[in-house]
This record gives C-alpha cells, structure tokens and sequence, in this order.
C-alpha cells in the first residue's frame, strides 16, 4: 500500500529519481542510464528494490518480471509509472 503520509507525484523525472535513491540506498553505484544488476543489483536486491516501490507506490508497482525484464534505472522507473496508472485507472 502506498505510504499516506507523503503523497509521491509518479511522473517519470520524479519516479527515476526515487529509483536512484533506492538503488544507491542499497549500495549500488548508479546513474539514469545504469542497470540494475550490472551496477551489482542481485536478486536479493532486486526483492528489496521491489518491496520498497511496493511501500511507497503501491502494490504491484514494479512486478519482479518487469525489473528482471526490464532491468535499467529509467525502464524501471517507466514500469513504476505505467503499473501506476494502471492501478489509478478507472475500472469499466
């Protein structure tokens, strides 16, 4: 669920630069245009990356098949974006 407290805007700039502040709280060395696991992301890691996008953007933000596909800062970003607005979409 998604942190109350403090409402995240969850444009792409705002969310990849969340992605580089967790990426490098976790003790990667990276930029907009790294990747994830050749930064030395590992899939502990990665479960923790997810788990904090989860914390703060909500469940199923960023799906494990979507950093393990899609594994750069900025496509990680654009994932927690887009499984964003799919959450935040009205449903028919």
């Amino acid at each position: 669920m998604a942190n109350d407290d403090t409402e995240i805007e969850t444009g792409t700039d705002t969310v990849q630069a969340w992605v580089l502040a967790a990426c490098q709280d976790l003790g990667l060395n990276v930029d907009a245009d790294s990747d994830f696991f050749r930064a030395g992301g590992s899939s502990l890691t990665a479960v923790k990356l997810i788990a904090r996008a989860e914390e703060t953007f909500g469940e199923d933000s960023l799906p494990p098949e979507d950093l393990f596909g899609n594994s750069s800062i900025r496509e990680i970003a654009e994932s927690i974006v887009r499984n964003r607005q799919q959450v935040d979409a009205p449903q028919a």
